[in-house]
């Protein structure tokens, strides 16, 4: 990396307003976002996912309700921007996924989407649900620890060692065994000082939030669920995670000072030569 290079400090952001849709947002084939329906409006970065040189981002949308046609009101924009450095308020655009329902006085699909310079055309598939567009950018990160990890394949036997993982995890959060989380997240916690420009390790982990969680006496982890969780493959098969009919995290949290409102550890991880990794 060159001392130029490494000065730079950018962040890479999703601006996202959606109006009456589902929708799942993917950077380099992980999964930022996913909202069942309903109205959102929000800005977040998504520095751990991007990386040095080609990237791509994809949005997949659904109707509200399965079975259904989208309604004339289907939205969803996606903006890709940069911002120069964490402080800096001024960014600039490099891609939007755009996408319109079928209403009569709608446009239709993502006809007006804009792709990145140099990344060529958005490229849309699944009939026309899903779209990609791709981006080149110089980013002072990675590669990401889980780059060189070994490639998965979905079968029985990788399903049968990822339940057995993840209630190893849910008897770390049963237990509020911080240590032992933190030893499962260090490959995230590494990635994580690089993406944010942290000084320490030390402060990745803070950034992660285990420690804050667990020491929470009103936060519980609800029982492991006994229903059937699917294998997702990310990251260009270097990822894994095993989610539920809602395609989330099963591992549910709960605070006992405002029961209905239900959180979820999220666990995405990779296979090291030691073992299951935490890598975002």
């Amino acid at each position: 990396m060159s001392e130029s290079l490494a000065r730079e400090t950018p962040v890479f952001e999703l601006e996202v307003i959606a109006t009456d849709i589902a929708f799942e947002i993917r950077v380099n084939d992980l999964p930022v976002l996913r909202m069942p329906a309903g109205r959102i409006q929000t800005v977040f970065d998504v520095n751990p996912s991007v990386t040095d040189g080609e990237n791509t981002l994809s949005l997949t949308v659904k109707p509200r309700t399965r079975g259904r046609d989208f309604s004339e009101n289907a939205t969803c924009k996606v903006e890709l921007r940069r911002r120069p450095s964490p402080e800096s308020e001024a960014s600039e655009t490099i891609g939007t996924l755009l996408f319109a329902g079928y209403g009569t006085s709608a446009v239709t699909g993502f006809a007006e989407s804009t792709g990145a310079r140099g990344g060529g055309p958005v490229h849309v598939e699944r009939f026309g649900a899903r779209a990609t567009l791709g981006f080149v950018v110089s980013a002072p990160f990675g590669p990401w620890g889980y780059t060189t990890c070994q490639k998965l394949l979905p079968t029985e036997q990788l399903r049968a060692e990822l339940v057995a993982e993840m209630h190893r995890i849910h008897g770390f959060l049963a237990r509020k065994d911080g240590a032992a989380l933190s030893r499962l997240c260090a490959l995230q916690a590494a990635d994580y000082k690089q993406a944010y420009y942290l000084p320490s390790l030390e402060e990745a982990h803070r950034l992660l939030g285990i420690g804050q969680l667990l020491s929470d006496p009103t936060i519980e982890i609800e029982p492991f669920p006994a229903s059937i969780l699917t294998v997702e493959i990310l990251g260009g098969g270097r990822l894994v995670q095993l989610v539920d009919d809602e395609g989330k995290s099963p591992l549910l949290l709960r605070s006992t000072d405002a029961p209905e409102m239900v959180g979820r550890f999220v666990c995405v991880l990779c296979r090291t030569d030691q073992g299951f990794q935490i890598a975002r």
